[in-house]
This record gives C-alpha cells, structure tokens and sequence, in this order.
C-alpha cells in the first residue's frame, strides 16, 4: 500500500506505463523509496521486469521539458515500441 497519495505527474507517468505495458501495473504494485520518490518495476504480462521506472524522476523531468513529450517518454525511458 502506498505511504502516499501519488502527485498528478507520477500518475500520469502510471498511466502510460499501464497503457503500454497492462494495467496490472498497478497503483499497488508502487514503492517508495527513502527519498519518497515513487518507483515501480514495470512488467510484461508474463511477469518478467522490462524496466524499473522512477515515476517522480521522470514525472519532474517532464514537467520541466528534460523529457520534451510523451512520445519520447514512451520510447526512451520506458522501452515502448512505437
């Protein structure tokens, strides 16, 4: 169970990860690390782990243009075929 509620960018970067990969990466399948940043081991639907995803890093890299859009997000840091 998450220790809190994810930020607005976090659950964005959720979404496409559960749009791209399954919803059975799920809000509960989220830890936190000591920094309470967020993360989740993405995976595939057979259970194997494809990429381990920091979804503060990458919800504040977004926000401030590091990650210019979605797409790049998709492709680059989350491993997502086009």
């Amino acid at each position: 169970m998450p220790k809190r509620v994810l930020t607005e960018g976090e659950t964005a970067v959720l979404t496409i990860i559960q749009q791209g990969y399954g919803a059975h990466n799920s809000l509960e399948k989220v830890y936190f690390n000591p920094g309470d940043e967020a993360v989740i081991f993405v995976r595939l639907s057979n259970g194997m782990s494809i990429v381990l995803a920091n979804l503060s890093t990458l919800a504040a890299q977004r926000a401030d243009g590091t990650i210019p859009n979605d797409e790049e997000l998709r492709r680059k840091w989350l491993r997502m075929k086009a």
